[in-house]
């Protein structure tokens, strides 16, 4: 393996060598309801499904030759600052902001994560696989080839539970696509002004789950999420 070097994410070792790891070990089984952000289709004005699993290539761990990826965060404050928080700068700055534009065109919908097994990146699990805190805020491409290195290792996890690298106290998920989560299904209580009701209901399918798709601008906690970002809302 690549030695670490500051600043610069090391590429991983080759698939056999990582498949020696005992991955398990520095995993968490994980559960609950969580948050996606997800932007409409111009054509239609539709929100896009948001469950995609991804093989694009476009974030960290969505490489083009995986099983395909979909990110969650554990709040709306979260999801917020995945999406945005490269763009809006310091508290103050003119650019700190939402416009009435991106509030109209994106929406949030929350998803019940049934118990799945992610490895935990924080503490010393990151030097236990031979990398660190780069494999969360370095180079994107990298990163990819270690979620290659999870994906298909044999034993088979679910993903990936993260430090937000716009908040270290913030944690997301970066699920696998994996038979046992799907076929999502729609589950309408899911809605951010009924989650009381749904916590009452017994859950016993693994599969994922997920509430109807709120508009952005529309969510009841928006306003108390901006207030603590501190991030205004412009025309």
């Amino acid at each position: 393996m690549q030695r670490k070097t500051p600043g610069k994410l090391n590429p991983p070792p080759p698939q056999a060598e990582f498949d020696r790891l005992p991955l398990n070990k520095w995993c968490q089984i994980i559960e609950g309801l969580f948050y996606r952000l997800h932007s409409h289709n111009p054509a239609t004005k539709k929100p896009w499904p948001p469950l995609h699993f991804s093989q694009k290539g476009l974030s960290r761990f969505d490489p083009k030759k995986g099983v395909g990826t979909v990110c969650l965060a554990e709040q709306l404050a979260g999801a917020l600052m995945e999406v945005f928080d490269d763009q809006w700068g310091p508290v103050g700055a003119v650019g700190r902001s939402l416009t009435k534009k991106q509030l109209a065109e994106y929406w949030v919908t929350c998803v019940q994560v049934s118990p799945v097994i992610l490895f935990e990146a924080s503490g010393p699990n990151l030097s236990k696989i031979g990398t660190d805190v780069q494999l969360l805020a370095g180079d994107h491409t990298i990163a990819r080839e270690w979620a290659l290195r999870f994906m298909f290792h044999p034993a088979q996890i679910d993903g990936v539970r993260y430090l937000s690298r716009h908040d270290n106290l913030r944690r997301n998920l970066a699920l696998f696509s994996r038979p046992a989560l799907l076929p999502a299904q729609k589950e309408r209580d899911l809605h951010p002004t009924k989650l009381a009701v749904w916590s009452m209901r017994i859950h016993s399918t693994s599969n994922l789950k997920y509430g109807p798709a709120v508009r952005l601008r529309d969510h009841p906690h928006l306003d108390e999420t901006l207030k603590e970002l501190e991030v205004a809302i412009i025309p």
